[in-house]
């Protein structure tokens, strides 16, 4: 009966140990096709790509929405959910102390964060786009708001 207990406790425990990286690898997020913001496109389209705006301001009949965004990486990428588990049943679960902090601060995407501004027609007509560093993602050659 001891042998069954130890082996049910072994077994919960692994589970729980790679659980963490694995589950974040599985639920990183995707690339976010931000290039596809062109001067022209329509505030849907701009919307479909960088999800709904943070906020949304009115300035000389245009308007202004800014978006905040997490960037992740290619779905591809997800192939590391394989080492991580040959890695937990390889080391009994060990690996974790070094998958899981890696998976939370390396591999969790980069948040970005711009403006967008359209004119009556909701046409796209500046863009400015910035990673959290401040590095510039893309810009439009005007991206600035007429006064």
């Amino acid at each position: 009966m001891n042998t069954h207990k130890l082996i049910l406790l072994i077994s919960c425990t692994l589970t729980l140990l790679h659980g963490c990286s694995v589950y974040q690898a599985a639920h990183a997020p995707d690339p976010v096709e931000y290039k596809a913001v062109k001067l022209g496109s329509t505030r849907t389209e701009t919307i479909a790509t960088l999800g709904y705006p943070k906020m949304t301001d009115q300035k000389n009949n245009q308007k202004i929405d800014t978006f905040e965004f997490q960037d992740g990486y290619h779905a591809a990428s997800k192939a590391r959910i394989v080492l991580y588990l040959a890695g937990d049943v390889f080391t009994a679960g060990l690996a974790e102390f070094i998958f899981w902090p890696l998976e939370e601060n390396v591999f969790d995407g980069q948040q970005c964060k711009g403006t967008v501004t359209y004119d009556v027609n909701n046409s796209v007509i500046g863009y400015d786009l910035k990673d959290n560093d401040g590095e510039e993602l893309m810009s439009s050659p005007v991206a600035t708001v007429k006064d």
